[in-house]
């Protein structure tokens, strides 16, 4: 205890000892227990009414340790008369009213530390307008009064968000995890959600943990500022694409996560297909694909999850150099030039058609390979004819290939039919031409079906 701090517990214990009378019962800190032997402790306040006590002496630092319900009725049944840095003392004695030492500020202090929403009744604002009312201290109760009415607006519109809260901890209650239950969520709602249960901690060596979807731990790269500032402060990303993959993924489902970052969207499809289902990640930056399987451990998808540190494309066995822009994961390719400050990773091609050759079958591909989608397809064209009810979702982007148009052809030609997902996560028609010239320096998020 510092110098100062024992100076206002001094204070507090010479305004008690000058009032208090033989008998009388006192609630306080044990440490007062030398100046005041009948003290009873805070831990009496889980069985005894404030009405039961002639002293009560909060220390504003133990709150913690005092029933809140015993707090509340301490401001309908008791009257303070002493708030300084430190305490605030309540007492039975009406007459002591008038005598009292109670610093507005340090007794507001107290007010939003057990009541922060401001819900005082009218009839307890009564109260403290008798308290505070003398005319020294009309500015000091204006004040108070203020702050209570101007929380007043703010707590109307937390009571509707803890009601929405509400809905959506029901909604997750009551389905089978939140693969099922995001599915039934609005986009807003989505990500409300998200945020509510979104939580981070840097645990050393450029890595970070973070919670997203709502229940999945994502270990980050604490350099990364394309993905990760997202992943760890929102816990989502790409909410219309987050919402219409999990509205397809079913049990038992089979899929790819073909340029899997991070792995969030490997995540999102293991908790979804669960222990009958399978989820292969691909991700050729091998520090990030060491970092997706850690996220596979610690959610405990080993037995349905695996990623691999490798490059789609059309040829199996072959070298080539994946460059990664500094601070920026998200945009790695095998088809950009390298900055002199950008990594260069030498990494290993393979072919889906190879990874998948045994499959009993393939449901679902995810395809986001920054300019080598083209490469990726060719690669998998057996896969995509020995599984007609496959569903794919492409990231496209037309400047990004030399024939932009045949390759839209040639997913036309397999079947499919060429829809994207808008910003609402719903499937819309698209023609080759609009997918040509449209988004010219963008992308689309093509979703491929054959239904």
């Amino acid at each position: 205890m510092t110098e100062l701090e024992r100076d206002f517990w001094q204070e507090a214990i010479r305004f008690v000892k000058q009032h208090i009378q033989p008998g009388e019962r006192l609630l306080a800190p044990l440490k007062l227990k030398a100046s005041f032997p009948q003290v009873s402790p805070y831990r009496a306040t889980y069985c005894q009414q404030p009405h039961e006590f002639d002293w009560l002496l909060f220390h504003k630092g133990m709150l913690s340790k005092i029933d809140r319900r015993f707090l509340r009725q301490t401001l309908e049944q008791l009257h303070p008369v002493f708030a300084n840095e430190v305490f605030v003392i309540f007492t039975q004695r009406d007459e002591l009213i008038g005598l009292s030492t109670l610093d507005a500020s340090h007794f507001q202090a107290f007010l939003q530390e057990i009541d922060p929403a401001g819900q005082q009744s009218g009839g307890l604002r009564h109260r403290i307008r008798g308290w505070l009312g003398t005319e020294g201290q009309a500015g000091q109760m204006k004040a108070i009064l203020d702050c209570s009415e101007r929380v007043d607006q703010t707590n109307r519109q937390m009571q509707s968000l803890l009601d929405r809260v509400q809905r959506l901890e029901k909604l997750l209650t009551t389905s089978s995890g939140l693969a099922k239950s995001s599915a039934q969520l609005s986009k807003q709602d989505f990500q409300r959600l998200c945020r509510a249960s979104c939580q981070t901690a840097y645990l050393g060596e450029g890595i970070m943990l973070c919670r997203v979807l709502g229940q999945y731990l994502l270990y980050a790269d604490s350099q990364d500022v394309g993905i990760v500032p997202h992943l760890c402060m929102n816990g989502f990303w790409e909410t219309w694409m987050t919402l219409a993959v999990t509205r397809l993924l079913q049990p038992g489902w089979h899929c790819l996560d073909v340029g899997a970052n991070h792995g969030y969207y490997t995540l999102l499809m293991a908790g979804a297909v669960g222990a009958t289902g399978r989820v292969l990640a691909l991700e050729p930056n091998f520090k990030l694909a060491e970092l997706v399987r850690k996220s596979i451990e610690v959610n405990g998808f080993n037995d349905c999850a695996e990623v691999m540190p490798l490059a789609a494309s059309n040829q199996s066995g072959e070298m080539v150099n994946l460059i990664v822009p500094h601070g920026n994961t998200g945009h790695a390719s095998l088809h950009i030039n390298a900055a002199p400050a950008d990594q260069v990773m030498a990494v290993q091609t393979v072919t889906i058609d190879d990874l998948t050759a045994d499959w009993p079958q393939v449901d679902l591909i995810k395809i986001d390979t920054e300019g080598a989608e083209q490469a990726v397809w060719d690669g998998m064209k057996q896969t995509i004819r020995r599984n007609p009810e496959i569903k794919i979702a492409l990231e496209f982007g037309s400047a990004r290939y030399p024939k932009a148009r045949e390759f839209l052809e040639a997913i036309q030609s397999e079947g499919f039919n060429l829809r994207y997902i808008d910003h609402d996560a719903q499937l819309q028609p698209l023609s080759i031409q609009r997918c040509l010239t449209e988004r010219p320096e963008s992308y689309w998020d093509l979703f491929l079906s054959r239904t």
